[in-house]
């Protein structure tokens, strides 16, 4: 190996070095969250619901706790879906709308100028 390559090949390694250092702190970095921490602290009349709640699910058999889940993805699936068809409502309505609308300045227009 002569000069020029061992320097070529020191030159490399150092370079590979650097980018190893680099993509570990960037991979620490990663793992942080970018969101900040926002602590959540509810009234004492809240918090004393959820304790409430989370004692009564507790209490319940599995079947029970089961039962409780299913209604639970059940109803959050109801509650979307409902939000859903209102909003596409909306636009559906608005569509129409827009394109009476349109209709109406075109045909006033057309009125207009004869």
């Amino acid at each position: 190996m002569s000069f020029s390559e061992r320097d070529l090949k020191s030159k490399l390694d150092e370079m590979e070095a650097e980018i190893n250092q680099e993509t570990a702190t960037d991979s620490q970095n990663a793992t942080q969250s970018v969101f900040p921490k926002v602590e959540i602290n509810p009234s004492p009349q809240v918090q004393s619901w959820i304790n409430t709640s989370k004692k009564w699910f507790n209490s319940l058999p599995k079947f029970g706790r089961a039962a409780v889940a299913i209604g639970g993805v059940w109803l959050s699936f109801s509650i979307v879906g409902a939000l859903l068809h209102v909003v596409s409502s909306i636009l559906s309505i608005a569509t129409i709308g827009f394109i009476l609308y349109v209709g109406y300045r075109l045909f006033t227009s057309n009125s207009s100028s004869n």
